[in-house]
């Protein structure tokens, strides 16, 4: 009795241990489809057919770094769905040249040469795809898979991988490799991609030159390649391992070497009148351009020259001043005013209102040529040899670091007790953070620039007063208690301020909403 028991339970156990494997197995499995079901960077819409008569079906869902994979463990190469041209580079159409065909050659290629690839890789005992009649595996009206694929770019350490690349070969009579990708080697309207690739599409220009070339790295066994797989560019979790790698690499070197494309050091940029006389200059003082500080700011030259790095730069005040736009010179920088170090006081000053509301911002760039030689109409007019000479002087005689009020002339604590009324006045301890703010911008050219006057800073909270370090109190604008003539009261002004450059600030301590870290409760 007691072993039919015992039995009986072992058998109890069983039963449940194959239950919970048996649920954990499905639910791996839908585990498995659900992440297969996620966006994927190698997933193309096959649609070609669209482009010449209605699809009879839905576009077929192909997944190619799945397939890429498939071909790769059974031996076989890109070659068994890509040809080569007459130059040995691959050609992207599957199994053609990429000569225009009928759609029901097109169907033919399709289908004969997927269907009978699964059947092949089937009869070798491999996993395969959808076979003759199962038309739905491949196209799908609600496809169980999606693309997500990240933009793929090639910016400076990308690209500083390759020119300064030894397998990529060098240029004949050069020391540069840049010929493999561009027309002419480092000329300032050299093509971004050979002459051939000019006329394709962005995107089949990458294909057709990048990818070729990497897969005839791996084909000649080259110590390193590049990706061949839509991940290796376009996959969020690859992409951002580079990055981090390239982190690294950038951190080891100090810094990126510059792209040896002759470009400026600096750059002297005249505002003219559009219309009919552009060469009457608009009285605005001409703006000496820091190209090489930029340049190492950016990923890519194309992050300004939107239209290409050889087409000219539009130098409309629209352009350069457009608040909506990263490639504006405002935008741009008001792009950066959103990091922490410089928020606190940003956030409350729109870059907006900056610009209507003073001059100041405006003689930070304009500055060449208000006084004395060389005029403003001699500038638009002279060689670009005196031009970029007169740019490359203003630059180096630019400030390298923040000007600064004397720390004794800082008032080391403010106290803040008009309005104390449930808590103890705040005394606030006025000189630690604004040398903490200063601190946070000590590296920076932009506010070395823009805060050409020591006592710039300060109007980050004493705004709307002139620059001094002696301001007005607030009180002398902010009325009680919270809203008064349009503007904030006065409490509201004070938690608004301090609260929001705390918040924009990203300081733990003290939290914004942390009272009594500011002010003590009253005891009665």
């Amino acid at each position: 009795m007691a072993n039919g028991k015992q039995l009986l339970r072992m058998t109890v156990i069983v039963l449940a241990i194959a239950g919970v494997l048996g649920f954990r197995m499905e639910a791996m499995g839908m585990l498995e489809k659900a992440a297969d079901t996620k966006g994927r960077p190698d997933v193309i819409m096959i649609d070609t057919i669209a482009k010449i008569e209605k699809l009879e079906q839905s576009a077929a869902v192909f997944k190619h770094d799945a397939h890429t994979k498939a071909l790769k463990d059974q031996g076989m190469s890109c070659e068994s769905c890509h040809k080569k041209d007459a130059k040995g580079d691959m050609v992207l159409a599957f199994n053609r040249q990429g000569d225009e065909l009928s759609a029901d050659a097109l169907k033919d290629i399709y289908h004969d040469g997927c269907i009978s690839c699964h059947v092949e890789s089937g009869e070798k005992g491999f996993k395969t795809g959808p076979m003759v009649g199962e038309c739905r595996g491949c196209h799908q009206a609600a496809p169980e898979v999606t693309g997500d694929r990240v933009e793929a770019g090639m910016d400076n350490a990308l690209h500083f991988s390759h020119w300064d690349s030894k397998i990529i070969p060098a240029d004949a009579g050069k020391d540069t490799n840049c010929g493999a990708c561009h027309t002419k080697q480092g000329e300032e309207d050299a093509w971004r991609f050979n002459a051939e690739f000019a006329s394709k599409p962005e995107n089949e220009a990458y294909h057709a030159k990048c990818v070729s070339c990497h897969q005839g790295l791996i084909e000649k066994k080259a110590e390193r390649s590049g990706p061949v797989q839509c991940a290796g560019c376009h996959g969020k979790e690859e992409v951002a391992a580079r990055k981090v790698e390239e982190a690294k690499t950038l951190k080891a070197m100090g810094e990126l070497p510059r792209l040896p494309r002759k470009q400026p050091d600096a750059v002297l940029m005249t505002a003219k009148v559009e219309g009919p006389a552009p060469e009457k200059v608009t009285g605005m003082a001409a703006v000496a351009f820091d190209h090489k500080l930029h340049e190492a700011g950016v990923d890519n030259c194309r992050v300004c020259h939107t239209q290409g790095v050889n087409a000219p730069m539009d130098k409309s005040f629209k352009a350069m001043h457009d608040l909506t736009s990263d490639a504006s010179c405002v935008g741009c920088h008001a792009v950066e005013q959103k990091k922490p170090e410089c928020a606190g006081c940003h956030a409350q000053r729109p870059v907006a209102e900056a610009m209507s509301g003073t001059s100041a911002s405006c003689v930070a760039c304009h500055n060449v040529g208000t006084d004395g030689e060389p005029s403003l109409e001699l500038l638009a007019a002279a060689p670009k040899e005196m031009r970029t000479a007169v740019a490359a002087e203003a630059v180096a005689a630019r400030p390298e670091s923040h000007a600064m009020v004397e720390v004794a002339a800082i008032p080391e604590f403010v106290t803040i007790g008009s309005i104390a009324d449930k808590y103890q006045p705040s005394k606030m301890p006025h000189r630690k953070i604004v040398l903490k703010i200063m601190d946070g911008i000590k590296d920076s050219p932009l506010a070395a620039s823009f805060h050409a006057a020591p006592e710039a800073v300060c109007a980050g909270c004493h705004h709307n007063s002139p620059a001094t370090v002696t301001p007005p109190k607030c009180a002398s604008c902010h009325a009680k208690p919270f809203e008064a003539e349009g503007r904030p009261g006065l409490k509201a002004a004070y938690h608004g301020q301090c609260m929001t450059c705390h918040t924009e600030m990203k300081l733990e301590k003290p939290a914004a909403t942390d009272c009594a870290a500011c002010h003590e409760k009253k005891a009665n």
